[in-house]
């Protein structure tokens, strides 16, 4: 399981990648440093880790510049 930290705009997101049956699974933690933090469901399979936590942090930049983390995770 792969784990990097990244802040956006005041919120901390933090990928994982989790190794499932030949690929890695995709998702994401995602909080403000003051408040309790959320886990994503399953965002997608790729190929290797670094896909697969490269699409999560993505994932989480769109949902908070469209203001949606809430109903995302």
């Amino acid at each position: 399981m792969s784990k990097v930290e990244v802040m956006y705009k005041g919120f901390r997101l933090i990928p994982l990648a989790a190794y499932d049956d030949g690929t890695y699974a995709s998702m994401l933690i995602i909080g403000r440093a003051d408040e309790s933090q959320r886990a994503s469901s399953v965002l997608g399979s790729f190929v290797d880790a670094d896909s697969a936590c490269q699409y999560a942090i993505e994932y989480g930049i769109a949902q908070i510049d469209r203001g949606g983390v809430a109903q995302a995770v």
